[in-house]
C-alpha cells in the first residue's frame, strides 16, 4: 500500500489528485500514514461512516475486507485484481449476504466527473473531461484503452465503470444510477463477451426510452444478430471506439432531428460533393437548391452567413458545415463564427468538420456542437442520431398506445 506501483497506493494517490470530495482512509496492516493522509489498520476503526472501499488486495484478503465492510454497514465495494473461480463466488455471496453493491472483482476501477464528487478510484493515466457519456465496460484492458480514447478525442465524460471480466453490464443498479442521474445524457457499454444479447436488450430497454445507449460490437453473423435484438430495443450498435465516441458526442449535445433532411454548406466544392455522396448513401435526403458552397478563400463571415441561410430555410433538419484550414483563411475564427451562428438555432442538429488544420478543436458553441476531422465520420454520427430519432417516436406512439388500450 505504501510503495509507488502497488494498486492501493496509486488508486488512493488518483483519488487525492483528482480532488475527491469526501475523506479518504487507508486501511492497511501497519496502519501507516500513506500519500501525507492518516492511515488505519481495519476498516472497524475507521472514524466516521464510509459509503464505499476501494480494494486492492487478492484473493482471500478481498473477501475478508468486504466482509468487514459489510458488518461495518458500508453498501459498496470496488474489487481490484482477479481472484479464482471459488474465490470470487465466495466474494459474491458475502455481497449478497451484506446487500452490498458489489463491482468487480477483475475491475479497472471508477470514475465519476461530477463536481460534488470528484471520484477517479482507476488505474487509469488518462483523465477525460467533464461531459455527459457514461462509460462502461469489462476488462481493464479495454479500460485503460477506453479511457485513454475519450481523453485524447475530447469526449466528455459523466461516469466509467469496470465492471469486471465476464460481469454483467446490464446490471440493474447501474442502469437504475444511469436512468435518473442528471448528468448522464447518453451510455455506452463494451462487453468483451457477446453474452445474451436478448437479455442485454431487455434490460437496457427502458433506459433507451429516455436516453442514447450504444454498444460496440464485432461484425460477424452473431454479432449481426444481436446488433437486429439491440436495435428493437432502442440500443445504437457500432463496431469500434471511433464510431460509438463519434456518435455519443453527437447524441450528447444535440437535439435529435425531427427528419432527414439535411444541409451541407462547405468551402471546398469536391470534398463537399464527396459529402452529399456520403449522406445520399446513409439514406439523408438533400432539398434542392439548398445547400451552399462558398470559396476557399472566403472569411469566417461568409461561412458563417452561407450556414445561416441554410439553417434558416425551414427546410432541413440537419445542418453540416465543411470546413478546410488554408493559408488564406482562418480556422479558429471560422469556428468562431459559426459557433455564434448555430448557437442561435438551438432546435437544430448541427454537426461542423475541419479539414487541413492543426488547430485540436473538438466542439464549438455553447451547446458544444461537435467537431470531426473527416466528413465521413461526422455524417456517420449523425446517421445514428437519425435513426435513434425515428426509434424513439416509434417506441413513444407504441407507448401511447397501450397506454389508451389499458395495456401495460
Amino acid at each position: 500500500m505504501q510503495q509507488h506501483g502497488l494498486a492501493g497506493y496509486e488508486v488512493l494517490r488518483a483519488l487525492r489528485d483528482y480532488g475527491f470530495r469526501g475523506r479518504l482512509y487507508p486501511v492497511h496492516e501497519s496502519g501507516r500514514p500513506v500519500c501525507g493522509i492518516p492511515g488505519h489498520r481495519t476498516i472497524a476503526e475507521l472514524p466516521a461512516a464510509t459509503d464505499l472501499i476501494v480494494v486492492a488486495a487478492g484473493g482471500g484478503q478481498a473477501t475478508d475486507a468486504v466482509r468487514e465492510a459489510g458488518r461495518c454497514g458500508i453498501a459498496g465495494a470496488v474489487v481490484l485484481g482477479v481472484a479464482d473461480t471459488q474465490e470470487n463466488r465466495e466474494l459474491e455471496q458475502v455481497a449478497r449476504d451484506y446487500r452490498i453493491s458489489l463491482v468487480g472483482p477483475g475491475s479497472f476501477g471508477v470514475f465519476n466527473t461530477d463536481p460534488r464528487v470528484r471520484l477517479d478510484a482507476t488505474l487509469s493515466r488518462a483523465r477525460p473531461p467533464r461531459g455527459g457519456l457514461a462509460l462502461a465496460c469489462q476488462s481493464s484492458a479495454v479500460g485503460v484503452a477506453l479511457l485513454e480514447h475519450v481523453t485524447r478525442n475530447g469526449c466528455g465524460v459523466a461516469s466509467f465503470v469496470s465492471v469486471g471480466d465476464g460481469r454483467d453490464l446490464g446490471d440493474a443498479g447501474s442502469i437504475a444510477y444511469w436512468y435518473h442521474d442528471a448528468h448522464t445524457r447518453a451510455v455506452a457499454l463494451f462487453p468483451d463477451t457477446p453474452g445474451d444479447p436478448q437479455r442485454l436488450a431487455a434490460a437496457v430497454e427502458p433506459l433507451s426510452q429516455r436516453k442514447p445507449v450504444l454498444v460496440v460490437g464485432g461484425t460477424g453473423p452473431d454479432s449481426i444478430i444481436a446488433g437486429s435484438m439491440e436495435a428493437d430495443s432502442g440500443i445504437i450498435h457500432t463496431s469500434s471506439l471511433d464510431e460509438v465516441t463519434d456518435a455519443a458526442r453527437m447524441l450528447v449535445s444535440q437535439p435529435l432531428p425531427a427528419g432527414n433532411r439535411l444541409g451541407i454548406v462547405g468551402n471546398a466544392g469536391a470534398l463537399t460533393a464527396v459529402a452529399a455522396n456520403t449522406a445520399l448513401a446513409h439514406g439523408f435526403v438533400m432539398p434542392s437548391g439548398v445547400g451552399a458552397d462558398v470559396d476557399i478563400e472566403a472569411g469566417a463571415a461568409e461561412i458563417a452567413a452561407a450556414v445561416d441561410t441554410v439553417a434558416g430555410t425551414g427546410q432541413v433538419d440537419m445542418v453540416l458545415a465543411l470546413v478546410v484550414g488554408t493559408r488564406a483563411n482562418c480556422p479558429a475564427a471560422i469556428m468562431t463564427a459559426l459557433a455564434h451562428t448555430l448557437d442561435r438555432r438551438p432546435g437544430l442538429t448541427a454537426a461542423v468538420v475541419l479539414a487541413g488544420s492543426p488547430d485540436d478543436i473538438h466542439r464549438v458553441g455553447i451547446r458544444d456542437i461537435p467537431v470531426y476531422r473527416q466528413q465521413d465520420r461526422a455524417i456517420r454520427a449523425l446517421a445514428h442520431t437519425h435513426r435513434y430519432a425515428i426509434w424513439r417516436r416509434s417506441s413513444a406512439h407504441d407507448n401511447l398506445r397501450r397506454l389508451r388500450a389499458g395495456r401495460p
